[in-house]
């Protein structure tokens, strides 16, 4: 915290590469918020790009900032949606092809890290099949590992509202992988 504020005031006082410092670390994981709720990588750019745009000219007119990584992530969330409003379309994404996309891992063995991979892999696969308002809460939390109170931040939402959200996801997405299953079973069984 006191980092943070020590960067936002050399960035008021004209030091360039403080605003990097400050976001850098911030990046990945807002691209993939941004790409969860966009699912295009053009247009999650754009959204990132329009929110260091936004982040830059508030600290420049001195607002308060305390917690600068949940004020720049409900940057990101809004200016995401404002593209999405915009587009209003929906295509469908191969996340796999997206490596700027994918978490990074942390694993002792190469089986591990193959098999951590294809785990996160698919579990955001069946996030993506999830409601905007169920996958953005659930990908926060689990994903980026933010705090409801966070969340309710960034999205702007009571934190009681998120807790709703991830719970009905969380059913949700219990439907989905049982029925994905359900499908794989039936196709080792009937060979269909």
């Amino acid at each position: 915290m006191k980092n943070e504020q020590e960067l936002i005031q050399k960035i008021r006082e004209g030091d360039k590469e403080a605003f990097s410092i400050l976001v850098k670390h911030l990046l990945p994981s807002a691209y993939k918020t941004a790409f969860l709720i966009l699912k295009s990588k053009e247009h999650a750019e754009d959204a990132l790009q329009n929110a260091l745009e936004g982040a830059y000219i508030s600290i420049m007119k001195n607002k308060d900032l305390t917690n600068f990584k949940a004020w720049f992530y409900s940057i990101v969330y809004s200016r995401s949606i404002d593209i999405y409003r915009k587009n209003n379309r929906v295509s469908h994404i191969d996340f796999d092809a997206n490596t700027e996309a994918q978490s990074k891992k942390i694993s002792n063995s190469a089986q591990q890290v193959a098999i951590q991979k294809e785990t996160k892999q698919e579990m955001l696969a069946y996030i993506l099949k999830l409601k905007k308002e169920q996958s953005v809460p659930l990908f926060l939390h689990f994903y980026e590992d933010m705090s409801v109170k966070e969340i309710s931040l960034i999205l702007n939402e009571n934190a009681n509202t998120i807790k709703t959200r991830m719970k009905r996801g969380k059913q949700k997405l219990g439907e989905i992988m049982a029925e994905s299953n359900s499908f794989l079973q039936e196709v080792k069984t009937n060979g269909i």
